[in-house]
């Protein structure tokens, strides 16, 4: 099996999954997704935090007012006037050399969208997290068009399934971004994840030491003693070379994320994947792909289903190609392939099944697309069964019973 691949036939009655495992130099504790967000940039000693409020974030940067001011912290909390202004501040902590944090959700991330451009192509380290939230018609529930709008600003972007995947990404993704100067952004799902109480493994400081030393400089930083421009305008013939750099290093996150996971495990004793595969083999008729706490939800569904798969996507930008084809090569010719979508980006499919058609272009599986959990709507269990019963029930000579794109739960 692959290393960027998790095969968990059975994932749901691992002892970890059901907090039988005590993980050492561990504390057990019970957390929302957003205090999880706040206690991973605490755990790996952020200096610098521009904060500005929106819902569902805010308790995040309310958090790390908190720790900032108690003394817990020993960093520089700044309430800045806007996101677009907070994300600039980031930047400009960022060229000097200083180890970031911010977190945003839906308009909050739309109006840093020149700025992210700016962090990713000026190859500034930094991890933000995102709560996932729509647009418009206003909107605070939990949806990933916010996230998922920005995946061409050069961004890495993780989405965490639980407040356990989250807090563990974001100290994954700090060794990722400062190795390759690349940003991060890590999703959590507003409300279902943010505001949601689980329990989750806090690492000692020292763990978390041991497994992100502290931030190098690398002499690309500005100082007073050794002026520089960053920014500045730059001709055809240099612009073509930045880009060619940035290309080659985000071309290998798939591979670096991989390394990155492995080590974590030595360290922490809980294993990550770019994708996560569950009951896929030969055997398998559909395929289900989830990104998120709808995974959750759809693991419970498919133990019911022997002939039905899931792929979870973990690293969704730069899209892991590699990881989804591997899981996917043992399917037979006539499988189908069926995108759990909670965005809508204005196009005819969602996200998922975009970058799933660019990945499996020129392969013979059936592929379908379905909305559901936008704008907040609950996926419960049944949201997921009639995705499946569409799915085996398509040969029944409806034409309108199943089509390449479908809105589930949703009056017409």
């Amino acid at each position: 099996m692959n290393n960027n691949i998790a095969d968990n036939t059975d994932v749901l009655n691992t002892k970890a999954e059901r907090g039988f495992v005590k993980y050492p130099r561990h504390e057990s504790m019970i957390m929302k997704g957003n205090f999880a967000a706040a206690e991973a940039a605490k755990l790996c000693r952020v200096g610098f935090i521009p904060a500005y409020p929106i819902t569902p974030q805010t308790s995040i940067v309310e958090e790390l007012s908190e720790k900032v001011s108690s003394g817990e912290m020993d960093a520089t909390y700044i309430n800045m006037d806007s996101e677009h202004s907070g994300f600039s501040a980031a930047m400009g902590a960022a060229i000097v050399g200083e180890r970031v944090f911010t977190a945003t959700s839906g308009q909050g991330l739309f109006y840093a969208h020149e700025v992210l451009h700016a962090i990713a192509h000026f190859r500034l380290p930094m991890v933000i997290c995102n709560v996932g939230r729509p647009s418009i018609p206003w909107n605070i529930w939990s949806d990933q068009s916010d996230s998922l709008s920005q995946r061409d600003t050069g961004w890495i972007q993780y989405y965490g399934e639980s407040s356990q995947e989250v807090l563990d990404s974001i100290i994954q993704s700090y060794v990722i971004s400062e190795k390759l100067n690349i940003p991060v952004m890590v999703v959590l799902d507003a409300f279902y994840q943010s505001h949601t109480s689980e329990n989750i493994w806090i690492p000692d400081q020292s763990l978390v030491d041991e497994f992100l030393p502290e931030k190098k400089l690398t002499g690309n930083e500005v100082n007073a003693e050794e002026p520089k421009v960053i920014g500045g305008l730059i001709p055809p013939e240099h612009y073509a070379k930045f880009n060619y750099t940035y290309w080659k290093d985000i071309n290998t996150v798939e591979e670096v994320s991989t390394e990155v996971s492995n080590d974590f495990e030595k360290h922490f004793g809980r294993k990550y994947h770019n994708v996560e595969a569950v009951n896929i083999g030969s055997h398998t008729k559909t395929v289900l792909v989830t990104m998120s706490s709808v995974t959750t939800t759809a693991k419970g569904v498919i133990r019911k289903y022997p002939d039905v798969g899931l792929l979870k996507l973990r690293l969704f930008k730069p899209f892991p190609k590699k990881s989804v084809n591997e899981v996917l090569k043992v399917l037979s010719d006539d499988a189908v392939i069926a995108c759990v979508e909670r965005n809508f980006l204005g196009d005819n499919e969602g996200a998922i099944m975009q970058e799933m058609q660019r990945v499996l272009y020129g392969k013979s599986y059936t592929m379908y697309d379905f909305y559901t959990g936008v704008g907040g709507n609950d996926v419960p269990p049944i949201t997921i069964e009639k995705i499946l019963y569409k799915i085996n029930n398509r040969s029944t000579g409806d034409a309108s019973h199943l089509n390449e794109v479908n809105w589930i739960d949703i009056e017409h």
